[in-house]
């Protein structure tokens, strides 16, 4: 329908002017009422930013916590434990026995990072290098293997040192 139809025809000549306080009025409040709405919709957000900021922050600090408490972790403990099953020379054992164990194994079942020298070691252990003391430690705290695997390759490691903690790195770094 159009609306000359309903109000039929009208001569619009006829009809008075709009008041112009009238219409100054109606922008007036809807410019107030608009400015207001958008101001109480940024203060919101910026209110909702600020408690997520707070939640971030305090997530933060559990995770420095966390880490600190796994850094105060012993690691001799970890050593401790595994001492038992490797065999290990002592200083009474001839130094020519060390290769004859190593050579009971095929050649080409030995990796270039297992061979040791007799009486002392060219690289550091896995489980005891500075870089990936803190991952196997966070493990042995109960972190899923899979997600430290995860951090462990987003710092730019090697994630398959996890699964062999006696693995001799030529590279390794000891305090």
């Amino acid at each position: 329908m159009d609306a000359t139809s309903i109000v039929g025809d009208v001569d619009k000549t006829q009809i008075p002017p709009l008041n112009q306080k009238r219409i100054l009025a109606f922008v007036n409040h809807f410019l107030v009422s608009t400015c207001t709405f958008l101001n109480e919709f940024a203060l919101g957000c910026e209110t909702k930013f600020v408690e997520m900021e707070r939640q971030l922050q305090k997530t933060e600090a559990a995770l420095i916590i966390l880490e600190a408490k796994l850094a105060s972790i012993p690691t001799e403990h970890h050593v401790t434990e595994e001492a038992p099953i490797t065999p290990t020379p002592s200083k009474e054992t001839n130094p020519p026995e060390v290769p004859v164990v190593d050579s009971e194994l095929p050649a080409e079942e030995k990796q270039p990072e297992e061979l040791e020298a007799p009486t002392e070691f060219i690289g550091v252990r896995a489980c005891e290098d500075l870089r990936y003391r803190k991952f196997f430690k966070m493990v042995q705290v109960g972190v899923p293997p899979p997600a430290v695997k995860q951090k462990m390759q987003s710092e730019g490691l090697e994630p398959r040192l996890l699964d062999t903690p006696d693995l001799i790195l030529a590279d390794g770094q000891r305090e």
